[in-house]
């Protein structure tokens, strides 16, 4: 019996192993075929692994990222990060995390992200995980249009892998060329698109081979190849509808409309473009919806009717506006993420320089000691000397522990940091049996504030909110930034209902903020979920992930509000 329950087991692990791969592609052609299986999986998602779940998650957030709702999909991901998912899911889930920023404006915390990952991956042993994660980075890169990034990356992709695995060279392959179109090699990029719908076609990945045959059309519409542009796009066109790939489906119909009307067909060219004008205003088709207008407005004035042409006109042109926007913000964030890199990589230099020179004269002075009494002047200023350089390097070593340690808005410690003190006080009340609890916070519809007033104002909010709280604590309590607008206090040696009191009075307390100082009239409220620690929890991974399905309740049940832990939200969705 024993047997059998344990192989039935390994085959319910394994269906459920074969259901997220089957959502995970349908994920990329067919949404809603892929919502579906996912809705599907979720009803048993008491049965999965714990692996199992952190996938289950992350591709929750990829659902919400594909319908545009960001911040669903960041709380997604903070729900799949609770299962201590592997490194390479854990990459995985910060590299959507970055796709969340740029949905959410936050191009800065993107980048940030992004630098983040880079540093990840290069301490990678397995080439096959650094290169598919590599080529992830590439989308992301896309998305910010860091053109010159793709081309590195991609390269760089594509010089590790060597052939080696047919998914990741067609995936490198692809974004290699797609970099060479947007900044405008267009022979090189027809050649390179040409090549991989080649190889990828013989290797059985038609989706991609699809992508380049798409590739190969805009190179010929770019340089005004139309004839050769419509036999590729409808080609494309064909495939694409196979898959359901709405999104590319749009952009092919957008080139269509364009290039009809440089053909002088502009019934076919009204035809496609208002296939894609009649779609929803989004932030995944503002372009394609600018292409149209403009198709429109063409074919109007060809036909007189400039009434017509110039109300499309506009349109294209509030869209252009629009897209434009982004791009700055884009542009400005990049550069700012750079510059930041730029100036750390040389503070850490020239620490490095210091100590170099340090050690030299140390060198110096200890094989000059004995050689004069003449010198012992110029000695006794060398020691002076080092000792202000020892001084010097101390405090630059201090002020960079202190930087690592702190978050950079707040002040506060920020996650690694705060983890690593509060698990030390967590295992020192475990050994002599004394209470511990933790508080998760999360401040509520934190996503308006920026929106309504803008990122500057969303920082005073977070200063404001964590100076209030931190009068509250006491000398022992961990105050950790865990990410965003998510916030934690480890506990140390307060029980459940002491913690409940606590965060009931910090809530009060932070309702009560005056944001008029801010410039601008709205309020705060906290949501928060608590945890407190049992004889059977052997690190703070378990407190964490049961304070945060309570916090997940607390959303739940309206906001601005304390919840604690009970045994019936095991399951979030419970």
């Amino acid at each position: 019996m024993l047997l059998i329950l344990c192989s039935s087991g390994i085959v319910l692990a394994n269906q459920m192993d074969d259901e997220l791969d089957i959502v995970e592609n349908f994920m990329h052609t067919n949404t809603q075929s892929a919502i579906a299986k996912l809705n599907s999986v979720l009803d048993h998602q008491d049965q999965l692994s714990m692996l199992q779940k952190s996938r289950l998650y992350m591709l929750i957030s990829v659902k919400h990222i594909y319908l545009a709702q960001y911040a669903e999909a960041d709380e997604a991901l903070d729900i799949a990060l609770t299962f201590n998912p592997p490194e390479d899911i854990i990459t995985r889930i910060y590299l959507y995390r970055v796709t969340t920023s740029i949905g959410l404006k936050d191009y800065k915390r993107a980048f940030t992200l992004l630098e983040t990952n880079l540093s990840r991956i290069d301490n990678y042993q397995d080439n096959s995980i650094k290169i598919a994660t590599y080529n992830r980075l590439l989308n992301v890169y896309l998305e910010l249009e860091a053109y010159d990034e793709m081309l590195r990356i991609s390269q760089l992709a594509l010089n590790l892998n060597q052939g080696e695995n047919p998914k990741n060279q067609c995936y490198s392959m692809l974004y290699y060329a797609v970099a060479n179109l947007r900044t405008k090699q267009f022979d090189l990029a027809s050649n390179l698109f040409s090549d991989t719908e080649q190889y990828c076609g013989v290797q059985g990945f038609p989706l991609i081979a699809v992508m380049s045959t798409k590739g190969q059309a805009i190179v010929a519409y770019e340089t005004s190849l139309y004839d050769k542009a419509e036999s590729l796009l409808l080609s494309a066109l064909a495939d694409y509808q196979k898959f359901k790939f709405e999104v590319e489906i749009n952009e092919v119909h957008s080139y269509l409309g364009m290039t009809y009307f440089y053909l002088n067909r502009f019934e076919d060219a009204e035809y496609y473009a208002n296939k894609v004008n009649d779609k929803p205003i989004a932030p995944n088709n503002l372009l394609v919806k600018k292409r149209a207008n403009e198709t429109l407005s063409l074919v109007a004035g060809k036909r007189g009717q400039f009434d017509k042409a110039y109300q499309y006109q506009v349109v294209a042109n509030a869209l252009s506006l629009q897209i434009l926007n982004e791009q700055k913000v884009k542009e400005n964030a990049y550069q700012m993420a750079r510059f930041d890199s730029v100036e750390k990589n040389r503070e850490n230099n020239s620490l490095m320089q210091d100590h170099e020179l340090l050690m030299q004269q140390k060198d110096i002075f200890m094989k000059d000691k004995s050689s004069s009494i003449m010198f012992s002047t110029l000695l006794v200023g060398v020691s002076v000397g080092l000792l202000l350089l020892l001084i010097s390097a101390w405090l630059q070593r201090n002020q960079f522990m202190k930087q690592a340690q702190r978050d950079g808005l707040t002040g506060i410690y920020n996650r690694r940091t705060g983890q690593e003190l509060a698990e030390n006080e967590f295992i020192q009340s475990q050994a002599v049996a004394e209470p511990f609890s933790v508080l998760l916070m999360d401040l509520d519809l934190f996503k308006n504030i920026n929106d309504q007033f803008g990122h500057a104002t969303g920082d005073w909010a977070l200063k404001k909110f964590t100076s209030v709280i931190e009068v509250l604590l006491r000398p022992n309590d961990v105050f950790t930034r865990m990410g965003g607008e998510e916030f934690a206090i480890f506990m140390p040696k307060q029980d459940l209902k002491t913690a409940t009191n606590f965060a009931e009075r910090l809530r009060a307390e932070v309702e009560a903020i005056n944001t008029r100082f801010s410039g601008h009239d709205f309020s705060i409220t906290v949501s928060c979920g608590i945890s407190c620690a049992d004889k059977h929890d052997l690190s703070l991974d378990p407190l964490i992930h049961r304070a945060d399905l309570a916090l997940y309740r607390a959303k739940h049940n309206g906001r601005n509000c304390v919840v604690c832990y009970k045994e019936s939200m095991k399951h979030p969705q419970s």
